[in-house]
């Protein structure tokens, strides 16, 4: 029986020590992490320990996510957060969307510098399912029906700094790449979810404002193999794997 117990508690301890470096995995590099568990007010957490807390504008509506709370978007209703560097640097964007694809081109991710080329990053779902990586005229597309209306996806968006290549992922699959033109240059701009700035378009105050809701929106400052893609899909942050043991990170839940 003792040998049994020794055995088993080795076993335990693998497994947790795996896990928790599955979790650590996650979080390297980790600038931004929505959750939307707040369920009520207008502010949203930044629970990557970064600081950058979002605001929400317009009338918020907490409903059920893809993993715990999201927040459902009416069209006139966005999260600003501060800036984030995405120029000279790898970065990966993802998050889950529940589009409703209510208009024709609605942008769900967004930060602007100006009506120029390469200088304002923006993630868009068109109507017809097409999904754009986009630099302002400068686009990587998805083909048409790779997201449909009314059910949950996760995307996720990722940008090689040196050599440029630009890569889109449906639900962890490959849905789009290719190798930009030139880099993306902004240098300045908050953080929009929900809808993009651009001002010169007599929005106000947003262009192609989302319908639908979003579930947590994440960025890293590094390219995430498929694998960390795969395993932040199916995990709550703070990390908090699906089906795995959680309090090994209690430490990291509390922000210590």
């Amino acid at each position: 029986m003792r040998l049994f117990t020794m055995v088993f508690s080795v076993i335990m301890v693998c497994f947790l020590a795996f896990t928790l470096s599955e979790a650590q995995e996650v979080t390297d590099d980790l600038v931004l992490a929505f959750s939307f568990e707040e369920g009520a007010g207008s502010a949203v957490k930044d629970r990557s320990g970064q600081g950058n807390d979002g605001k929400i504008e317009g009338k918020p509506e907490w409903v059920a996510g893809k993993l715990g709370g999201a927040l459902h978007f009416d069209g006139s209703t966005y999260v600003a957060a501060p800036y984030i560097q995405f120029n000279d640097i790898d970065f990966t964007v993802q998050l889950w969307v529940k589009p409703e694809m209510a208009t024709e081109q609605e942008v769900v991710f967004s930060q602007h510098e100006s009506n120029s080329a390469n200088l304002s990053l923006h993630f868009r779902i068109h109507n017809n399912g097409m999904v754009r990586l986009g630099y302002y005229s400068n686009d990587l597309d998805t083909p048409a029906g790779t997201v449909k209306a009314d059910e949950w996806v996760n995307l996720t968006f990722r940008v090689d700094a040196k050599t440029n290549e630009r890569k889109t992922f449906v639900d962890g699959v490959e849905a789009a790449s290719d190798t930009s033109a030139s880099a993306y240059l902004g240098a300045k701009g908050e953080i929009r979810i929900g809808g993009w700035e651009r001002p010169t378009k007599g929005e106000n105050p947003f262009y192609q404002i989302y319908h639908g809701a979003i579930d947590e929106v994440r960025v890293w400052h590094r390219l995430l193999n498929e694998d960390e893609m795969l395993n932040s899909m199916e995990t709550e942050m703070p990390v908090e794997p699906l089906g795995k043991a959680a309090t090994a990170w209690g430490a990291v839940k509390n922000g210590n």
